[in-house]
């Protein structure tokens, strides 16, 4: 549907400028009329590309959601819930794209169907739980839910970023200081100390040694880490076996391991909430919150729950033969399957979880800081320990 620039005079009689999408200028003649405005010109406004590819923000997601639960729920018709969500779009590409899946709906596609033509910005999931909203006739609720778990998803991405930050930033920091340290200040009090003919203790020595090693071999020093960073990058990205032998091996950091499980975990057990209490059943929500797990191993587990629950094992049971979560979450499945209130269940595993990653998050920031300081200060006192100690010791030896 194009969009018109209009100037029109409304029931004041002033002049009114706008922007409506419209069919043609009959269709915009009688939009502007319903609002109370006479229209005096108009012009079709340049269409700009449509592009499935690149992002949009989370933000922009979350408030495309909440509108088209508000529409649904006022019974608005699905059209002109989809145009006014268009229209109501601050992103200019999100509301291209929205112009776009309005077209293919009103073509005869289902909405899901429209909306999985952009699988970069509308995920499996987004895509899934909108077509079980349809299978079950109650959009307004899949709209809900996907909000929630959009919101859900942005607070654990701020987590994740909180606890990656400061160790990042105080590890290029120290980084850079060991660096300048090693090239330029080292040397020149090495070369002062070695010319004074002081004995040189083995923390001296060692000290040299680095500080010659950076000198003349810096670029193995700095390019080794960031090439391994980038080779292990690219390994994960096209090799399943190495991708799982990481995860496999990060989840048993010390520190770490436990804060990535919980997290996972937590992915899955909310978005497993959110397909169950969309209507979908337990199999089919198994294997949406599967694809939530970003640990290869986790998802493994979860793929394992599935299959025994699909060969007739109860949800409970195949969740403890799992061997991933804890008691106090198998026993709250446990009590939603015996009482048959599963939501109220998933309700408090959520609330568990929550709590969970957020003491995770908190104590592994906590742990790091003390460390990286440490870290950071156990080096600067080894310089000035190989510096200033000879000179110290030489001075002990001198005569008054």
């Amino acid at each position: 549907m194009p969009s018109f620039n209009y100037i029109a005079i409304n029931e004041a009689g002033r002049r009114v400028r706008g922007t409506v999408y419209a069919d043609n200028e009959l269709d915009l003649e009688d939009r502007l009329r319903q609002l109370g405005l006479d229209i005096l010109e108009a012009k079709m406004a340049k269409v700009k590309k449509q592009s499935k590819r690149g992002t949009v923000r989370m933000k922009d997601l979350i408030v495309l959601c909440l509108h088209m639960e508000q529409l649904e729920r006022a019974g608005v018709p699905l059209m002109d819930s989809l145009m006014d969500s268009r229209e109501a779009c601050e992103s200019a590409k999100l509301r291209n794209i929205m112009n776009a899946v309005y077209e293919l709906v009103k073509n005869g596609s289902l909405l899901s169907a429209a909306l999985a033509t952009f699988p970069k910005v509308f995920s499996d999931v987004f895509v899934g739980l909108v077509s079980a909203g349809e299978k079950t006739g109650n959009l307004a609720d899949a709209f809900h839910h996907l909000g929630h778990h959009l919101k859900w998803s942005a607070d654990i991405r701020s987590k994740i970023k909180k606890a990656t930050r400061y160790p990042i930033v105080l590890l290029i920091v120290i980084s850079i200081v060991i660096t300048v340290m090693m090239l330029f200040v080292v040397p020149k009090l090495v070369d002062f100390i070695v010319a004074q003919g002081f004995s040189l203790p083995i923390h001296t020595r060692a000290l040299i040694a680095v500080s010659w090693a950076f000198q003349n071999y810096w670029y193995l020093i700095l390019g080794l880490p960031i090439g391994s960073i980038i080779l292990h990058t690219i390994m994960y990205r096209v090799s399943e076996k190495w991708a799982y032998k990481t995860d496999s091996l990060l989840i048993r950091v010390w520190l770490i391991g436990p804060v990535v499980r919980k997290i996972d975990l937590a992915r899955f057990t909310h978005f497993f909430s959110v397909m169950f209490n969309s209507g979908i059943d337990v199999l089919e929500s198994l294997s949406g919150a599967r694809n939530v797990v970003h640990n290869r191993v986790l998802r493994e587990s979860v793929e394992l729950v599935r299959v025994n629950v699909s060969e007739g094992n109860s949800l409970t049971s195949s969740l403890r033969l799992s061997n991933q979560f804890p008691n106090l979450v198998v026993r709250m499945f446990k009590v939603g399957e015996d009482s048959g209130n599963m939501k109220e269940a998933l309700e408090n595993v959520n609330f568990f979880y929550g709590r969970e990653v957020n003491d995770s998050v908190e104590s592994m920031v906590g742990a790091i800081q003390p460390i990286l300081t440490v870290v950071m200060g156990g080096i600067i006192f080894w310089v000035i320990a190989a510096v200033f100690g000879p000179l110290y010791e030489s001075f002990s030896k001198m005569k008054l």
